[in-house]
């Protein structure tokens, strides 16, 4: 786990957790395959969300939504909740920056590591578009450990964009960022996290 989540190094940290136990081995396998599909799965995550917030959209670098599991090097664009960034239509992006997979029977894992970056569907401007530095990354886990599947949001070095050429945008990502470091992206990320643990319960 801590070469998958990056080390915290400023600004700053969230985790959440949620943990479901199975009856039998077999079964939290199968619990494994859905939860690695909906975890993969970026343009459900509003619908798998317990308490829906934040939209998140696959797309490509011209900004075309794509219809299947999130790859490494995608997009993800992201239209939260208050003012939207005006530079690039009220969208934060993020990109996938690192992905691992691990099966060894009854131990399995599955993670996706975002980081903020520039509008791909603006490449003349290299500005970060996200509330946050690029610095920052989201990293979302689901685990198998024999019976029992886990499932982790980690945020690190979460530190406020504010350097930006245009006031307009600094001031925008002043006021989500700190309601975000004040707890604001916890409800999120906690929902999110609930949703995808939620969708594989036994009945």
């Amino acid at each position: 786990m801590k070469n998958i989540i990056p080390t915290q190094k400023e600004g700053n940290k969230l985790d959440c957790f949620e943990t479901v136990e199975f009856s039998t081995t077999e079964i939290a396998s199968e619990a494994f395959i859905v939860a690695s599909h909906n975890l993969l799965a970026i343009n459900d995550w509003h619908h798998i969300a317990e308490l829906p917030a934040a939209v998140f959209i696959l797309v490509d670098n011209k900004g075309n939504t794509l219809h299947r599991p999130l790859q490494l090097h995608d997009y993800i664009k992201i239209d939260i909740p208050g003012p939207g960034l005006p530079r690039t239509k009220g969208y934060d992006w993020v990109n996938v920056v690192h992905m691992e997979s691990k099966d060894m029977n009854e131990f399995k894992i599955l993670s996706v590591s975002l980081k903020p970056c520039p509008d791909p569907t603006n490449p003349d401007n290299k500005e970060t578009a996200h509330f946050f530095e690029g610095l920052a990354t989201s990293t979302l886990i689901v685990e198998q450990r024999n019976n029992s599947l886990l499932f982790e949001y980690a945020g690190r070095n979460e530190v406020l964009n504010t350097a930006n050429d245009h006031i307009v945008d600094n001031v925008r990502n002043f006021m989500v960022g700190l309601g975000a470091v004040m707890g604001a992206s916890y409800p999120q990320w906690k929902a999110l996290i609930k949703g995808f643990a939620n969708d594989v319960r036994e009945e």
